[in-house]
Order: structure tokens, then sequence, then C-alpha cells
């Protein structure tokens, strides 16, 4: 399941200024219903869409806004129909759904809330058909309509004769309309426009837009025995800031349309005509200044959808337009040029930061500084996000080539002014080269990948630098893509599972805490290394979903061993940044609570070099986790890590236990260590310990607990739960 509050947003700084006043009744209601469960359907962008379990767009934007002033969480329910948002809805699997228009069918099983997103409907026609200002003109026609869309009934009781075509997607629609199947097809303006410029429907135009069903209101739509829900959003809608929804519209409302028609004018006039040959040459002018003015908005229609909003550059479409040509060209005359894809290092921590008009200001300032960088020969391109993507022409050796990367990597080099703040980012570089990287058989994308396989190596290199492609990355780009698939159905299939590994009490020979350790049994590889797939993991977030399996894993585990040897035995976590930057441990302290476990989460150091590491670890000690730093001496090893953060124990590397002996400089380490952590009320577990020696070692040195082989191997749980009964008889 996908919270709002956990998965897809970054959490509420606070919940004291920005809070909506319910009532004490509003108050219990919410804590008597504990988390709110809205169904979201399909693709829909600009409005919304879940993309890799994250939900987006413009309705995630206000969701994100109203979870921050609830109590409760707002659970999602995606659907693959608009019909089965509204089965569920009936069901009641789900308690409200949002962007819903209000109609009399629905009104039988829903109330609604105030509406929050208005959208003209307009329909979309092929580029040659003739401007469309009235409905009754197109009774004939056969126009498509998505069906259980609220203006589908609101065009069936105006217009009963209007031959409406129901489809599943906007997609579907659009495509039937290129196609010939259908006349036109009924949509969201907005919608509209992000979907012919997201798929490429050249052909496509948005014809007209209609005074007689001009918008759409949306709201929210409750279940009618929760109607409670209805006044409470209300006072969140209530609350939306101007400047709010500004930035929503400005973030997503990529086309902008403004026709004006003026028809009962012109009829006027042609009645007149009858009478006065004036009148005849009056609407002529009018008509052909009405042509005038589809001609300009056509015209600004194209150049949104074939440039960027912000940067006013070519966006992805026209840049494959561009590099089609430039092929079409080596055809005749052969050309010689290079790719390069330029991913801005430390982008999004400003954008998290700082907020998205800070991003989108900089961004504009990126632009200009990368556009000094480049000759006039060359031509820069914004694919999107932080990435943006430059053609170097009449490349005669690689000595021009890195010229041109190399004056890139040098114009970000000086800081930003934003606000009188100075930002500081640098760019990875990913270069191809055509004719040598490319085959004639290959299709046109196969050069951006190239690209983007070189950039990735720049980022895995230490960023700040450029990479040539090679032919080899092809080959890993594959082994990481199967990996990355074989990933996702891996944990659908429950191949993950923990290895426990006991950590015993130096100082009473008894084992009190135990280190969770994740294994890949995979049913096509294999056991597979942590160290081939956590990285992975870590890239595509499915560490999130993992994580919460393994933490639910855990706890069972030690419910287990308490019910067998009626004790208590800790269980260690190891945790990723990307579990801390996405809010994925939230709702873990309610679990440790609810089922009375001992659980400890180990960090390495460079976690903690992130700054909103701090304040979260201090919230899960505070809710009772113990906290581990681990592979202590190796990282950065900083000691006023240790007085700001909130540290219970630190782990030992196992490279100092190694090579461990009198008189030896891993034996100093480990006293300076231990003794520094015991002033500061820390515990100290040496890692590795795999002879007896080291055990008698480490105890003159008055270390805490000891883990390692010479104790046990990490295990499955049910050997894992024997070796603990049997340790403790």
């Amino acid at each position: 399941m996908l919270f709002l509050g956990l998965t897809d947003y970054p959490a509420a700084a606070t919940q004291t200024d920005n809070s909506v006043q319910l009532t004490a009744d509003e108050q219990a209601f919410l804590q008597r219903l504990r988390k709110i469960r809205l169904c979201v359907g399909p693709d829909t962008l600009p409005l919304e869409s879940i993309e890799d379990g994250i939900h987006t767009g413009m309705n995630a934007e206000y969701m994100r806004i109203f979870q921050q002033k609830l109590d409760i969480p707002i659970e999602l329910q995606p659907t693959n129909t608009w019909d089965e948002s509204m089965k569920k809805i009936r069901s009641g699997e789900c308690n409200i759904i949002s962007l819903a228009g209000k109609t009399p069918d629905r009104e039988e099983f829903l109330d609604f809330t105030d509406s929050y997103i208005s959208i003209p409907l307009v329909v979309v026609t092929t580029q040659e058909k003739f401007f469309v200002s009235r409905l009754s003109t197109l009774a004939d026609k056969p126009l498509g309509v998505i069906r259980g869309y609220s203006y589908v009934e609101l065009l069936k009781d105006r217009y009963p004769n209007i031959n409406l075509i129901q489809v599943d997607s906007r997609l579907e629609g659009l495509q039937k309309v290129n196609q010939g199947k259908l006349y036109g097809f009924f949509s969201g303006l907005h919608l509209a426009g992000y979907a012919i410029q997201e798929h490429g429907f050249t052909n496509l135009k948005i014809n007209g837009q209609f005074d007689e069903l001009s918008q759409i209101e949306l709201g929210i739509g409750v279940r009618q025995e929760l109607n409670s829900l209805v006044p409470i959003f209300n006072k969140l809608i209530a609350q939306i800031t101007t400047e709010q929804r500004n930035r929503i519209n400005n973030s997503w409302r990529r086309v902008k349309f403004d026709i004006t028609e003026s028809y009962t004018r012109i009829l006027l006039i042609l009645s007149i005509a009858v009478v006065v040959i004036s009148s005849i040459l009056l609407w002529l002018y009018q008509t052909r200044r009405h042509s005038k003015q589809l001609e300009r908005n056509e015209k600004i229609i194209w150049r949104q959808a074939h440039y960027d909003f912000l940067t006013q550059l070519p966006n992805r479409r026209l840049f494959q337009d561009r590099l089609g040509q430039l092929l079409l060209t080596h055809q005749r005359t052969p050309q010689r040029f290079a790719l390069f894809l330029i991913d801005l290092d430390g982008f999004k921590e400003v954008n998290d930061s700082m907020g998205h008009d800070v991003g989108d200001e900089l961004l504009k300032k990126v632009t200009q500084r990368l556009l000094s960088a480049l000759r006039e020969s060359d031509s820069l391109a914004r694919l999107g996000g932080d990435e943006f993507v430059a053609i170097i022409n009449n490349v005669k050796d690689r000595q021009i080539v890195e010229s041109v990367a190399k004056n890139i990597l040098d114009v970000l080099t000086d800081p930003f002014k934003m606000d009188d703040t100075p930002i500081f980012i640098s760019a990875s570089l990913g270069i191809t080269l055509f004719p040598s990287d490319y085959d004639e058989h290959f299709k046109l994308s196969q050069l951006l990948k190239n690209a983007d396989q070189a950039m990735y190596a720049a980022k895995q290199q230490g960023k700040n630098q450029f990479h040539y492609f090679t032919e080899n990355m092809n080959k890993e780009a594959l082994f990481r893509l199967e990996l990355s698939n074989d990933l996702r159905t891996a944990i659908d299939k429950n191949e993950f599972s923990l290895y426990y590994q006991p950590i015993l009490n130096i100082n009473n020979n008894k084992i009190e805490k135990a280190e969770a350790l994740v294994r890949w049994h995979s049913e096509k590889r294999g056991l597979v290394s942590p160290d081939s797939f956590i990285p992975l993991l870590e890239e595509t977030r499915l560490i999130t979903k993992l994580g919460d399996a393994l933490f639910f894993e855990a706890i069972e585990c030690a419910k287990s061993i308490e019910k067998s040897i009626q004790k208590k035995i800790e269980i260690s976590l190891n945790i990723s940044p990307v579990q801390f930057k996405f809010e994925a441990l939230k709702k873990w302290p309610i679990q440790i609570k609810e089922h009375n476990v001992k659980l400890a989460i180990e960090v390495t150091e460079s976690i903690l070099m992130e700054s909103y590491i701090s304040e979260d670890l201090a919230t899960l000690r505070s809710k009772g986790f113990t906290i581990s730093l681990d592979d202590f001496g190796v990282g950065y090893s900083s000691l006023s890590y240790l007085r700001q953060f909130p540290i219970d124990c630190l782990k030992i590397d196992r490279s100092f236990i190694q090579g461990l002996d009198y008189e030896s400089d891993e034996y100093y380490l480990c006293e300076a260590i231990t003794n520094m952590a015991h002033h500061l009320r820390l515990k100290v577990v040496a890692e590795g310990v795999e002879t007896e020696k080291q055990l008698y070692l480490l105890n003159d040195l008055n270390v805490d607990f000891i883990q390692g082989y010479f104790i046990a191997k990490p295990m499955p749980k049910a050997e894992f739960l024997e070796f603990i009964k049997q340790h403790s008889s």
C-alpha cells in the first residue's frame, strides 16, 4: 500500500502553523477512521499518475498539501481505469475519489466537496479540420470520450443526438483520431495538450472550446456513509493559497489556450449583409481576422509542443526530429558529430531544500551558462528535469569534443546566486561519437542510450567530469537492466530473506543481540551477493518496499525468540539513505510499540553526512530504537558525529580485528576507540571476530560485545532460533 505522507512526498516540516481547525467531532471521526483510502485512476498527467510507486501530478501536489494538515494518513488505492475506481468506491474499498465531477448518477452514492481543480473542455481533431465553436455542429460526427468520465453524462444530457464513442484511455482516443476512426476526441485542455506533446501526435490539434460547456469543475467524491469528510476537506480546500495554486499550475500546465469566438456577431453581420453590401465586406474582414487568430494560436500550441516552457530550449521531441534530420543528411554528405548528455549534479538537493521555484530559476541560469559554453554551430535541448542534451557538430577530432566538454564543466564552476545565497552545482557528461558509436541497423534512440550509459559512468566515477561511451557499457547496462527486472519480481516472489548473526555480550557470555542480514536466493541466479543487488535496490528505490517486508520479518523473529526463551533479543537492521530520504521508516515506531520488540538501526558514517538524517535518527531513538554506527573507523571517522548524532553503539570495523595482536597498531586503535566510546557512554561491538585469541584481546580492551564467525555465521531464522534456544539453556 502507498501512503501520501510516507512514500510519495517529503514530510511536512511541522503541523503547528499549517494545521486545519477541526471541531472535536471531526477530530474524533478522523481518529476512528484511522486512514483515508483514496482511489487513484490511470495515467492522466498533468492531473495525476503513479510512476515507480510515486503519486505525481497536480492532484498529487494538492493531496500533499492536504496530507500535511491531517493527523491520519491518506492511503493510495491505484486502479487501471476510471470504471474500476468507481466500482471500488461503490464497494467500499476506497473512502474517497479525487478529480471527480458531480453528476446525478454519482450523487446517488457520493457526496462532493468544493471544486479545487477546474479544466476547460476542448475537442481534439486532425490539423486539416475546420475550427469548431458549437457542439451542435458535430451532431453527426463520431466523437470519442473516456468511459466513466463525468462530462460524458453532461454531454449525453445536453446533446442526446450527439454520437459519442467511449474509449478506455486518452491515448486510445487520440490514436483513433489520428487514424481517422474518430472525427474528434473530447478532453480537458491541459490533459489533451500534455498527451499530444508526450506521444508525438504532430497531426493533431486542439480545435475548439465551447461556451455552453466551457469548464469541468473537479472536487473530491466521498462515500455518503463517510460524509463527515466533506466539511473537513472543504476546510482544507479553502486554505489553499493563491501562491500554492500558481506554483502547481505553473509546474504542470504545459499548454495554454486562448481562442475567442464571436459567431453570434458574425451571424448578425451575415443577416444584415443581405441588405447592406458593406456588411458583407465587414464579415469578410472579421473572418480574415479570425483566421489569423487561429493561425497565431496554432503557432503558439506548436511551439509549446516542441519547446520547453521553462528554458525555451527545444524539448525532447524537437531534439529527436533534428537528430533524425542530421542522420538523413549523413546519407548524402557524411557527418561527424558528438552527442553530449548533461546531467546536473546536486540539483535534486536544491529542489528539495529550497523549493521548486528556486529550482526553476536555477535551471534558467544553467541554460544560459551552457549556451555560452557551446559554439554557434552546436545546439542544446532540455530532455526534462535536470537533463540536457547537446549536439556538437563538425567534429574533426576528440580535441574539439573535449574542449567543449571542459568549457561546460568550467562555466558551472562559479556559484549561482539565488536570493543572495550561493549555490554550487556541477555536471556529469556522457559523450557518444557519430558515426563511430552508431550502426545503421540501430534505432535513432541508440545514440541517446549510448550517451546515457557514458553519463552514468561519469556519475559512478565521482561526478563533475565527462566520460566517453564504450561498447562494454552496453553489456553492463543490459546486465543492470536484467538484474533490475529480476529484483522487482524477486520481491513479489518472496525470494529475499533475513539471515541472523548472533552478537555476544563478552561480560556475561550471553547472546543479547543479533544483526539481520538480507540474502537473495534467486530462482534464476542462485545465491546473489548483496554487493551486486543492494546498490541497484537503492537506485531503483525498491529498497523502501523490500525494507518494509524485512522489517516485519525481523519483528516476527524477535517475537518468536521471546516466546521460545522468555527473553527479548535485540535485532539490528542495516538502513539505506534512500529509506530516510523517502521516509520509509516513519511508520516503524508504531509497529515496534504495537509488537513490543527490541530493534536497532545500523547506519554508516556516510549516511550521517546528509543534513536531514539527524532529526530522523533522534525521532527513531526517542520511539524505542537503538542506533548503532556501523563500520566505524573506515569511513569519514569524524568525531563530531559522535557528539552531534543520537548514537548508542559503535561497531568497530572488521579490518581492525583481522590483524589484532598485542602491541599491534590495530590493538592500540581498538583500545583508543573503546576508551573514547565508553567516555561518551557508548557501547562497543567488535565485528569480524574469528579466533579465540581475538576474543581474549578484545576482552582485555573492555569491548562490550563481539560478533563474527567465532561465535556463529549468519543463519536462517529456524536455525537461529535453535541456536538461541541451545545457548540460553
